[in-house]
């Protein structure tokens, strides 16, 4: 018997040490590497402005201002926004950073693109996801695109998840995290519970993400007027294939 999680469980997750450990998980070179990805798929040019929703503690929003575009970096975690506050200032980088809920925010400017990335699109059911979507389809301009990230699409999580079904352990600095994950078969969801152990300290976390086959994000996405123009396996542009661990989408507003 696995316990349920509440869905809107990611309004209080993003604190703490929950925060910390993905700050120190993913290395510099993988955000270079992505913000290159993003530049050449998003035909952005010095001055355009991008949504990053939701931002994190903005390792994309950062780099992409250091190369001269304008950012807007939204997220539910004070955390985070403070962390991304914090180098703003110390960069004077022009990024403005908000902390809203994705759900309720009402953006009242035009982006000439948005990327959405990590993992995060899938934290919602589906009838959030069509009022994530539709808040930033409304926001682009014609001709914009959006970019997705996820290693959770059921067309890779599904066909590993006997790999992802095994307990894991991984080690960040003085964190250390153990996973465990189960999948409810009948409402197409994962359930990931923490274990983290900080200088002999332990706390326990959870969350819950969605999982939607591709065709349900293309439909999804082109009914809010977002059209499916790539789908890449990585960075590098490979065509994405059954089993890819990650998938970058890429859709243009009609």
């Amino acid at each position: 018997m696995h316990q349920d999680i509440i869905d809107n469980w990611y309004e209080t997750f993003f604190q703490g040490i929950n925060c910390e450990i993905w700050q120190k998980a993913i290395p510099p070179e993988i955000t270079n590497q992505e913000v290159d990805f993003l530049l050449s798929e998003l035909n952005s040019k010095q001055g355009d402005h991008i949504l990053d929703i939701p931002c994190g503690y903005g390792r994309h929003s950062i780099e992409l201002a250091r190369r001269g575009l304008l950012v807007t970096g939204i997220d539910i975690s004070e955390t985070f926004i403070q962390s991304l506050k914090n180098t703003i200032d110390n960069e004077g980088l022009k990024i403005q950073a908000i902390q809203a809920d994705l759900l309720k925010i009402d953006l009242k400017e035009k982006f000439q693109g948005a990327i959405c990335l990590g993992n995060s699109f899938g934290y919602f059911k589906f009838e959030h996801m069509k009022i994530f979507v539709k808040t930033v389809s409304a926001s682009l301009e014609p001709g914009a695109r959006f970019i997705i990230n996820s290693g959770m699409i059921a067309e890779s999580i599904l066909s590993n998840f006997l790999h992802y079904s095994r307990d894991k352990s991984y080690t960040f600095g003085n964190i250390t995290m153990e996973v465990s994950n189960y999948y409810n078969t009948s409402d197409s969801f994962m359930i990931s519970n923490l274990l983290y152990t900080k200088n002999g300290s332990k706390e326990e976390h959870a969350f819950k993400h969605y999982v939607f086959t591709m065709g349900e994000v293309k439909r999804l996405l082109q009914s809010f007027g977002l059209l499916t123009i790539a789908i890449y396996g990585s960075t590098d542009k490979s065509e994405f294939k059954l089993g890819d661990q990650q998938v970058y989408i890429v859709a243009e507003k009609e």
